[in-house]
């Protein structure tokens, strides 16, 4: 019996991992018998730099898989890109992984056009500064062709797929301010492959929302990002509890965050809670 644990947008450079963050990592993967951990994108946004001496140390620990998402693809070229992207991993004779990047085509924001779309993604989005051979539409249709023939490549096996963009309507961001943004979280066109070829589990990440695993027409899909510090529940607990202590910016969680993160007494219950955080950012599923 092994078990998998699947996490996303670590977010390393921006979260500033140093080697407590990694010992700490590591202990809650140990303590809970992972022989196993995948990433399914964001780890950083310097791959060479900082991603790959990260991954190194982690591999010479324990089984090691990941896929890239955007932020990870900054210091890439499309060949290399494509290059580390649909990787197949046979977890048990009955049981694969399949791990690819995905990407998104503009159908999550259906009442804008393609123009509009583009325009604001010039002005606020990271992707902005991604040099990409295609369109996000072309991008996201090839993509889906590819995921297409390799599931039909894997037909009769129990199918757990990992990738970074959004699959379904369902996980969109409501908050009237991160509407806009839907356009780039992914495409309901994978649910849709998805379906078609049975996959069994789904593993997405990128919205920087953890939610309740849950089923959408027998696929079982799972979303527990890391994301930003000043986004992590321990963050917000400690804003909460010591809100009567320290006088914090209402409705504005960047200059919050930036009012406790070098508070003595923040870094005090970070050390003691990130064990916890980050046993709440992975999905653990166990192979027989």
């Amino acid at each position: 019996m092994k078990k998998l644990a699947l996490m996303s947008d670590l977010h390393i450079d921006l979260n500033q991992f140093e080697q407590e963050e990694m010992a700490c990592l590591l202990e809650v993967l140990k303590k809970e018998d992972i022989t196993h951990l995948h990433l399914a994108g964001d780890i950083s946004n310097h791959y060479f730099q900082d991603s790959l001496p990260f991954l190194s140390y982690l591999s010479n620990h324990l089984k090691l898989t990941y896929n890239l998402g955007n932020h990870d693809m900054l210091d890439l070229k499309e060949d290399q890109i494509e290059a580390l992207d649909f990787k197949t991993y046979r977890l048990s004779p009955s049981t694969s992984l399949l791990a690819f990047h995905a990407w998104y085509d503009y159908s999550f924001s259906p009442d804008k056009t393609e123009s509009e779309i583009l325009a604001f993604k010039k002005r606020f989005w990271f992707d902005r500064r991604l040099q990409r051979p295609l369109t996000d539409p072309q991008l996201s249709q090839s993509i889906c062709q590819t995921l297409d023939h390799t599931l039909t490549e894997l037909q009769g096996q129990k199918i757990i797929v990992a990738m970074h963009f959004v699959p379904h309507s369902h996980f969109l961001l409501k908050s009237p301010k991160f509407i806009p943004f839907n356009a780039y979280l992914g495409s309901q066109a994978f649910h849709d492959i998805f379906l078609k070829h049975q996959v069994d589990q789904v593993i997405f990440g990128h919205n920087h929302h953890r939610i309740e695993s849950q089923v959408i027409d027998t696929i079982t899909y799972h979303s527990r990002p890391l994301g930003y510090i000043k986004e992590w529940q321990l963050s917000y607990d400690f804003m909460k509890n010591y809100s009567r202590e320290f006088t914090l910016p209402q409705k504005n969680l960047n200059k919050a965050y930036t009012a406790i993160k070098d508070l003595d007494a923040f870094k005090a219950y970070k050390k003691e809670y990130l064990a916890q955080e980050f046993r709440s950012a992975m999905t653990i599923l166990t192979i027989t």
